[in-house]
């Protein structure tokens, strides 16, 4: 019970607090703006060969959307940080995949992107196991 109790200090901080509100905006804008152009993202994901680019770019997009909410308000925080990493694992080798792209300026691009979603997946694993652990 001790590992509880001080679980339930750490996610009531005010610097955690403030770590999912900043966390859960940041992906909350992420899923905002790809649903909105989710025409676009759509063509991207094609390209790069998804099945189904369409609903699974809408669909990635609102997991994303959820798990945001979630981590922020910590509403069944176990499932909303596995949302979020479930959305990265799925989606940043597929569609920031550096390695296959011949042109440097476009692949250093897709590298940064890779780089910043794996930071994001680290993120959302430290949210997974704080919420493991208050439960």
């Amino acid at each position: 019970m001790p590992e509880r109790a001080e679980s339930d200090r750490l996610v009531t901080s005010a610097a955690v607090r403030l770590g999912r509100l900043l966390y859960g905006s940041v992906l909350g804008v992420m899923a905002v703006n790809g649903l909105q152009n989710a025409d676009a993202q759509a063509e991207y994901a094609e390209a790069k060969g998804v099945p189904a680019p369409w609903f699974a770019t809408v669909y990635a997009h609102l997991l994303l959307l959820a798990g945001a909410v979630g981590i922020t308000l910590w509403r069944w925080p176990r499932a909303a940080a596995s949302t979020v990493a479930l959305f990265f694992v799925g989606v940043t080798p597929v569609i920031h995949d550096f390695w296959s792209i011949d042109d440097a300026e476009q692949a250093q691009q897709e590298q940064l992107a890779f780089l910043k979603n794996v930071g994001l997946l680290g993120a959302a694993l430290v949210f997974l196991e704080l919420a493991r652990r208050s439960e």
